[in-house]
């Protein structure tokens, strides 16, 4: 499994958890551990499943979160 694929499952396990954002995002940070590459691609597998229909529960939160991870991460 791709560092985006973790990254990606992790974000859907959280948005459907219920648990706080800021600590969510959190979390999402620590096992990103600064890739912001396989975040980003981790957001393009939710977006590509959203557009196709094929989404999972929490996808639309999930995007949410790493969003506020990319604010956080370095560019």
């Amino acid at each position: 499994m791709s560092n985006a694929e973790v990254i990606r499952e992790q974000a859907l396990a959280l948005a459907t958890s219920g648990s706080d954002r800021d600590e969510a995002v959190r979390e999402l940070e620590r096992s990103a551990a600064g890739r912001r590459v396989a975040v980003v691609r981790a957001r393009q597998q939710i977006e590509t499943s959203l557009a196709e229909g094929t989404e999972q529960l929490g996808s639309a939160r999930a995007l949410e979160l790493l969003d506020e991870l990319l604010v956080r991460l370095p560019a």
